[in-house]
C-alpha cells in the first residue's frame, strides 16, 4: 500500500527540533470527484458519455522526515471510495470506484505561533479499482465484475495545523489529486470480459488531520 504523509512543527520547538524529526499522521474526511469521460467501454467511446460518481469518503495515512524545521519528505498512502450512479447511458447496482494514492511528498510550512499553515506537492501513483454488484453470502461479500489498474499520478494540498502540545497536532487540510486516466480489463462473473476506461480523473478532498511527532 504505499508510504505515509507527514508534516513540520514549529521551529519555537527549540532543542525538541534535533530530536523529534519523523511524525506520523492520519487523515480522515470526504472528496468530491468530477465525473470524468468515459473513453472505452467494450470499445472506443466518440459520444463523450460521463462515470458518474458521488461524493465520498477519504483516508490517509502518512510517516515523514523533517528535513528542516519548514521542510519535511514524507512518504503516502491513502484511500477513497465513490459509488457509481452510471456509466454514460447503462448503469449496474452496487457499483463503486477506490482509488489508492502511493506518493512522495515535499511539504513546506510557515509556523505562527502554535498556528502552522502548510503546502505541498507530490507525485507517484494510484491503483485504481471498479466493482459491479456487492452480494454478501453469508459471512463474504462478491462482486459480479471488477478490475485493477494503477497509474502515473499527482497532487496538490494545502492546510492548517494547530500544535497543541509539542508531539501532538490538529487541523484541516485540502487535497487535489489528479490522474491521468484509467483502463480496466474488466473481469466479469460468466467470463465475458470488457475494457473499461474513463479519461483524466480529479478528485477534491478536505479532511481532519492529526499528526504526532516523535
Amino acid at each position: 500500500m504505499g508510504l505515509v504523509a507527514v508534516s513540520c512543527l514549529s521551529p519555537a520547538l527549540g532543542d525538541d527540533y534535533s530530536s523529534q524529526r519523523w511524525r506520523v499522521r492520519a487523515d480522515i474526511g470526504g472528496n468530491i470527484p468530477i465525473s470524468p469521460t468515459v473513453s472505452d467501454l467494450g470499445g472506443p467511446v466518440i459520444s463523450g458519455g460521463k462515470m458518474a460518481l458521488d461524493a465520498g469518503m477519504s483516508l490517509d495515512f502518512g510517516i515523514g522526515f523533517k528535513v528542516t524545521p519548514w521542510f519535511i519528505l514524507e512518504g503516502e498512502i491513502g484511500f477513497t471510495y465513490n459509488h457509481i450512479d452510471s456509466i454514460g447511458n447503462w448503469s449496474y447496482p452496487n457499483s463503486s470506484l477506490t482509488q489508492m494514492p502511493i506518493m512522495l511528498n515535499a511539504e513546506f510550512c510557515l509556523p505562527v505561533g502554535r498556528l502552522v499553515p502548510f503546502a505541498g506537492i507530490g507525485g507517484g501513483g494510484v491503483l485504481g479499482s471498479v466493482t459491479f454488484g456487492d452480494y454478501y453470502y453469508y459471512y463474504y461479500s462478491e462482486s459480479d465484475g471488477w478490475g485493477n489498474n494503477f497509474v502515473p499520478a499527482a497532487q496538490a494540498y494545502a492546510g492548517l495545523r494547530y500544535e497543541f502540545s509539542n508531539e501532538w497536532s490538529l487541523g484541516i487540510s485540502y487535497r487535489f489529486l489528479a490522474v491521468p486516466g484509467y483502463d480496466w480489463d474488466v473481469e466479469w462473473w460468466n467470463n465475458a470480459d470488457f475494457s473499461f476506461g474513463v479519461d483524466k480523473m480529479f478528485t477534491h478532498s478536505i479532511c481532519i488531520t492529526f499528526s504526532g511527532t516523535f
